[in-house]
């Protein structure tokens, strides 16, 4: 598998994610006669999830844990191509068909690769690891089996929406995905990947406070789920299990946050710079996510937190200011590409629109003009995007 070729491609797919951002924040100005907005939406959670997030980590967890020479096997390449193939499958179907027969079977194509992909990885690692690096391995591990758990809800939607329709069971299917997609497989995949940045710097992860944080991170997270069912009105117990869900889990990104933060000289330079800035607002979004879900669980903000502007607002603070955040930040430090100074900017302008779009999403009904706002600054985040792809110089990582 090349490296430069495959960062190339994913930087592609975050483009054309950004491009359908903008035309969906276009659409609220102005309506287009015969697209379907929901169609496009789907095309576009569809691809940031799938075709950037997934991508970028198959990426970097190959190249952070394999050998050389189990790198360049063609099984990797070939999984890459069929992953790709179903992201411009989806692409290509979903604005057009919404959830439907082929849109449906590349989604499946991707979900039964991805899975492909879980089970080989973690063979392959398991024989090539040397022990010390077990730690940040056990992260990734089961960032891949949450992974695997997120995919099964896709394979139920069919059923339940032809037995069932679209009730309450159908849309607690697509939050299970969501809930083990970005509090599982993402959370636990970047923390792998920066606890093994640590690594490499002779840094020793097998350390008391992240044992202590990817224990609380684990039981956590399964129970965890019924946060994203509140608004179903559960029972007092399922209430409570959801605070303490919360509780558990904001106790183990502190212990883990501490332990990266206590360590982040060897990750980055004293001077201010891009590294540290992503550094920091990636950090920051993922406490904020953190301190939300907490706040979710509390009966009289659990309503609040199931509006659309908000959920969009979390979703954004999640995917962008956590997730795409820290994969530009260890897309950089691995050495997999290189910043000039106009894509320093272009990441400044991401940021800065990430920030603001951010606050408008959650007080809009208090600024005029917002919906065209959103759409100005749906044009800056793409342009960073942009300037990342003509500007970052692509060369091997470090090994």
């Amino acid at each position: 598998m090349n490296l430069s070729r495959s960062t190339y491609i994913i930087i592609l797919n975050l483009i054309l994610v950004g491009i359908i951002g903008c035309f969906l924040r276009f659409y609220f100005l102005h309506p287009v006669a015969g697209i379907n907005y929901g169609y496009v939406l789907h095309a576009h959670s569809h691809l940031a999830f799938l075709g950037w997030v997934f991508m970028a980590l198959y990426v970097l967890i190959i190249y952070a844990y394999l050998p050389r020479e189990i790198q360049k096997t063609g099984t990797f390449s070939i999984l890459f191509i069929l992953l790709q193939l179903a992201n411009l499958g989806m692409l290509f179907t979903f604005p057009f068909m919404g959830y439907a027969l082929w849109s449906i079977l590349f989604s499946a194509m991707h979900a039964i690769t991805a899975m492909v992909f879980a089970g080989l990885f973690i063979r392959k690692a398991r024989l090539a690891l040397p022990e010390k690096h077990q730690l940040s391995f056990l992260f990734i591990k089961w960032g891949l089996i949450l992974m695997v758990i997120s995919n099964l809800a896709p394979f139920a939607l069919g059923p339940v929406s032809a037995i069932k329709g679209k009730g309450d069971l159908y849309y607690l299917l697509i939050y299970f995905y969501l809930h083990f997609q970005y509090n599982g497989w993402f959370i636990f995949a970047i923390i792998g990947l920066i606890l093994r940045l640590l690594e490499r710097f002779d840094v020793n992860t097998n350390n008391r406070l992240i044992r202590a944080g990817f224990k609380l991170k684990l039981i956590a997270v399964f129970p965890a789920y019924t946060l994203s069912a509140l608004w179903t009105d559960p029972d007092a117990i399922w209430q409570l299990i959801a605070v303490m869900s919360a509780v558990i889990q904001l106790a183990g990104i502190v212990c883990i946050g501490y332990f990266i933060i206590r360590h982040q000289g060897v990750l980055l330079q004293r001077k201010v710079n891009m590294l540290q800035i992503l550094f920091w607002v990636g950090l920051v979004s993922l406490a904020v996510q953190h301190l939300l879900m907490l706040l979710s669980a509390i009966p009289a903000l659990a309503n609040l937190a199931f509006t659309r502007n908000i959920v969009i607002a979390y979703l954004h603070l999640v995917l962008l200011g956590f997730v795409s955040v820290w994969l530009f930040f260890i897309l950089l430090k691995t050495g997999s590409l290189q910043l000039s100074k106009s894509s320093s900017l272009g990441l400044g302008g991401f940021l800065t629109a990430f920030v603001i779009t951010e606050l408008i999403l959650v007080f809009q009904g208090y600024i005029p003009n917002s919906i065209q706002w959103l759409f100005y600054l749906a044009i800056v985040q793409l342009a960073g995007f942009l300037s990342l792809f003509f500007n970052m110089k692509l060369i091997k990582p470090t090994s």
